[in-house]
Order: C-alpha cells, then sequence, then structure tokens
C-alpha cells in the first residue's frame, strides 16, 4: 500500500507542476531558482510542522527528514538565501472582504440584489464606496483601495463621480500581480482541503466535487462557459450571505467559540481532449 500511494503521490505532483513549471519558465524563473525555493519551503515546513514536542527542532533533526545537508539548511535559517520581496499592490484579502461586503450588505445592494453605483463620500448614514471600506476595516485609505480596484479592473469610475464594480467577485481582469497572489492562495486551498480529506478519513471531509466530460464539441464552449459563469455567480453570491450570516464582525449573535478562517471556492475549465487526461473516458467524475 506504501509503495502504491508514493507511485501516486508522485503522479500526483507531476500533475501538479506541469502547469506551474510552464508559468516559471514563462516567467524567466530557472530550474535552479525552483530548487533554492524548494528548499527554503522544505526547511520552513519540517520546522513548523514536523518538530518533535519535547526538544527543539535542529539543523539535524531537520537535515535528517528533509534529505538536505545541515550546511545548507544553516545558510538559509540565517537568512543568506531567503529573498524579501516588496508587497506590491492591495492585499487579497482586503480586496475580497471589499467587494464580498458591495454584494451582500443592504445599503449596497439594490431591490433586485445587483451592487449599487456608490458615491465616492456622502452623509454619514448614506451608503457610499469610503463607508463601504470603513466598515470592513483595516489601514489602508478608501482612496488607494479604489486606486487598486480601478487598476486591475474590478471597478471604475463614472462620469458623474461615483464608483461601479464590475465583477462580484475579485477576480482581477489586469494585474499580472495580482492573478500570481491568487494562484499562490487559492491554489493552496484547494491542495489543503484535499489533503484534510486524505489525511483525516474519520472526519467530515471537506467539500470536494468535480465534474468532467470528454468529449463536448468546441461550437458549445461559448454556451456552456457563459451558463456556468451565470451559474457559478449565484451560487457564489449564496455563499457569500451564507458566509456574512456567521461572521461575527457582521453578525454579533453568530455562534461563538475559537476563531476560525472558512473558503469556498469554484473554478472552471475546459481544454483540448488528450487520451491521456486524468479524466479520459469517465463521463462524471465525482470525488467525495
Amino acid at each position: 500500500m506504501e509503495d502504491t500511494a508514493r507511485k501516486a503521490l508522485d503522479q500526483a505532483l507531476r500533475s501538479i507542476l506541469r502547469p506551474l513549471v510552464r508559468e516559471l519558465i514563462a516567467h524567466g524563473v530557472t530550474f535552479h531558482g525552483f530548487a533554492r525555493l524548494g528548499k527554503e519551503v522544505y526547511i520552513e515546513v519540517a520546522s513548523r510542522d514536523f518538530a518533535l514536542p519535547f526538544k527543539k527542532q535542529t539543523d539535524s533533526r531537520i537535515a535528517l527528514i528533509t534529505g538536505l545537508t545541515r550546511k545548507e539548511i544553516g545558510q538559509i535559517r540565517r537568512g543568506r538565501s531567503i529573498r524579501r520581496e516588496s508587497k506590491k499592490g492591495l492585499d487579497y484579502g482586503v480586496a475580497t472582504r471589499v467587494v464580498s461586503h458591495w454584494v451582500t450588505e443592504k445599503p449596497y445592494v439594490d431591490p433586485r440584489g445587483e451592487p449599487r453605483t456608490l458615491p465616492y463620500e456622502a452623509g454619514p448614514h448614506e451608503p457610499s464606496f469610503a463607508r463601504l471600506v470603513d466598515e470592513v476595516g483595516g489601514d489602508i485609505p478608501p482612496r488607494a483601495i479604489l486606486d487598486e480596484l480601478i487598476r486591475v479592473g474590478v471597478a471604475e469610475m463614472t462620469p458623474e463621480g461615483g464608483v461601479r464594480l464590475l465583477q462580484k467577485a475579485y477576480i482581477p481582469a489586469r494585474g499580472t500581480t495580482e492573478k500570481i497572489a491568487i494562484l499562490g492562495s487559492d491554489v493552496s486551498e484547494l491542495i489543503r482541503a484535499i489533503l484534510h480529506n486524505i489525511e483525516k478519513p474519520d472526519e467530515v471531509p471537506f467539500l470536494q466535487r468535480k465534474v468532467a466530460y470528454d468529449n463536448i464539441g468546441a461550437d458549445a464552449l461559448p454556451r456552456l462557459r457563459e451558463k456556468v459563469r451565470k451559474s457559478g455567480a449565484d451560487f457564489t453570491a449564496a455563499m457569500n450571505e451564507l458566509f456574512a450570516s456567521f461572521d461575527r464582525d457582521r453578525n454579533p449573535r453568530a455562534p461563538g467559540g475559537a476563531r476560525k478562517r472558512a473558503v469556498l471556492g469554484i473554478y472552471y475549465f475546459d481544454e483540448d481532449y488528450a487520451a491521456e487526461s486524468p479524466d479520459a473516458g469517465l463521463g462524471t467524475k465525482r470525488s467525495r
């Protein structure tokens, strides 16, 4: 069983790495750069998640479980090869909360449930973009958030000076840096959800569902994509309202307990058919 699991893990890793390596090469990241980053992450995870409860995690212990040398570990742990990048753009979490608040809270949606076009500022009891940002919290000025939402194509200024939301979720239409940041956060969350279901079979599994068909004509894709986009937007809006009802910042009467972060994602993908595709030959594939 262990040998079978290792082979399956090897195949899964190859599938994960193929699109990622393609993107790395496109951005000029060489194998040596990727390998250096891999070493750093191995050391970070070994230090954080595999420490013995009764003793300090040492370079020797990390070397034993990672296969790296103590010299490499010492260099990296002392910060010699860790590159600290300055953070650019608006934090993904802040942007997501601003947009989520805009599409769910009553002052910011019209009677049909559509997000209103907001004045930038208004009276103390009137809905405005500045008030929206203030309710979400944080110390980022409203103008900085607005500039970034406009820059990545999520919002725009109207000729009358209002602020219009162009997308009901923070998915930048422009801005490569922001899209790459989403690659890091969303793919990580999906993998962790799947690993939870693998590693903790006795617990209630996290939601993990997929449908896949391998004989759809290319002429049908525009219609299919549009229907999926509409259904996905409706589903996401409904889930946004559900999550908001349990958020203690918005609902003081929500259930208590230790502070937790809950995430729900949805995606669509299509590609040319290949016989070696994981879903080839399957009319529908569902995981638990």
